[in-house]
């Protein structure tokens, strides 16, 4: 058995928030406290003190300007805690904090209380940059995992260099961690394409009881005002923009006109919302189900027939591999992250435009196609195991700490 460990563990994103990446955390902190390895969650924002048997530290936060939905840290000093709070300049601070690494007194007593052995950061911003400070002063070894392609999504927003910005800053940042672990290679080609090295793959696995096609229940599309003879398309995910769901709709209207029949059911929540239900006006067979976790998820992805998934932003798309798991074959963009999971013609179809991502979910209307697919998407999900996925990154922590300790 190898030698127990304490792991100092920072996210910028966490319970209450309901995304991929508290997902993974979640499945992060279960599996080291299984295998008795100790850790200490750091966290922006308001929330449950405790998660499991696992202490979260909480630091206060402000919801970001530019994507309300991530917060970043309240600086200490009064005046500038002030400025954070302005659409105007949180901005250029919020840069400043995350590529200046500095000290949070809040961190600073719970890591000399815990004496953690290696320190990780998911997605670091600017609670990142503050465990950079502590990597540094405490010369611990550092293990990053990067699941949001923050460069991507700077398009969307029209800001002028974004992209670049973001790439540098994204450069500078995780430069300072000794590894650097991605989901997909899809990933591990950008950072690669930027001017990182030292980049390993720590992809995703799925809980294929829970996401099963055992647990469909076609009755359960009645609640949401859908026909449980019909052909169901269905999205899971954050309504957002990176997202791309106008795509989505403008296929499914397409569709309609041919197929009257077929209808589409949305699983989430997000700032997107008000401007999807304005889209669908005037067109029947579709619901908005909010947002569903654990059994009431698995039994809504086994119920319906397709998952279509429009984003061209993922760094891996971890709802593609729950919903093969619950046996949906899968129509996506052949982009990052979700071309490293759909097998092309057999699990499902990559398209390459608007109009190849329409065709390719008219082709699952046949049904023995889309049994046959559905067949073989199980079969992949099967073999995506959390355990082994998990050991693989344990495995990567004890490699650090070893190969540190030697340099020392």
């Amino acid at each position: 058995m190898s030698k127990k460990i304490k792991i100092a563990l920072f996210t910028e994103t966490f319970l209450p928030q309901v995304n991929g990446v508290v997902r993974t955390i979640e499945k992060i902190v279960l599996h080291l406290e299984k295998h008795g390895h100790e850790v200490k969650l750091f966290a922006i924002g308001e929330g449950e003190k405790y998660y499991s048997n696992t202490e979260v530290i909480r630091l206060e936060g402000v919801p970001f300007s530019f994507y309300k939905e991530l917060y970043i840290v309240k600086p200490e000093d009064k005046f500038l805690g002030k400025l954070s709070e302005n659409d105007i300049s949180q901005t250029p601070l919020a840069a400043l904090q995350a590529l200046i690494p500095s000290k949070h007194s809040v961190v600073e007593k719970a890591l000399a209380d815990f004496k953690p052995d290696l320190i990780h950061l998911a997605t670091p911003v600017t609670l990142g940059a503050i465990g950079i400070y502590y990597v540094e002063k405490l010369k611990l070894p550092c293990l990053s995992t990067y699941h949001t392609d923050l460069a991507a999504y700077a398009p969307m927003y029209q800001v002028p260099y974004m992209e670049e910005f973001v790439n540098a800053a994204t450069k500078m940042i995780y430069s300072r961690t000794n590894r650097i672990l991605v989901p997909s290679r899809s990933s591990q080609k950008q950072l690669r394409k930027i001017g990182l090295k030292n980049i390993g793959i720590f992809s995703r696995g799925v809980d294929h009881e829970l996401f099963n096609p055992k647990k469909a229940n076609k009755d359960v599309l009645k609640k949401y005002g859908l026909n449980p003879t019909a052909i169901t398309i269905t999205y899971v995910g954050r309504l957002a923009d990176e997202k791309s769901l106008p795509e989505l709709i403008t296929s499914f209207k397409d569709l309609k006109k041919n197929y009257p029949q077929i209808q589409l059911l949305l699983i989430g929540e997000g700032p997107a919302r008000q401007n999807l239900e304005s889209s669908l006006r005037g067109t029947d067979g579709f619901a908005f189900a909010g947002l569903k976790k654990g059994e009431e998820l698995a039994e809504l992805f086994a119920s319906a027939d397709i998952f279509a998934f429009p984003s061209k932003t993922e760094t891996f798309g971890q709802v593609v591999q729950e919903a093969m798991a619950s046996g949906l074959p899968v129509v996506g963009f052949d982009s990052p992250g979700v071309r490293d999971l759909i097998q092309d013609t057999f699990t499902g179809y990559l398209a390459d435009d608007q109009e190849s991502f329409t065709k390719s979910i008219e082709k699952l209307f046949d049904i023995e196609l889309r049994q046959k697919m559905s067949k073989k998407a199980r079969e992949f999900a099967e073999t995506r195991s959390w355990e082994l996925i998990l050991n693989g990154l344990l495995e990567e922590y004890n490699d650090l700490i070893k190969s540190y300790s030697m340099l020392k």
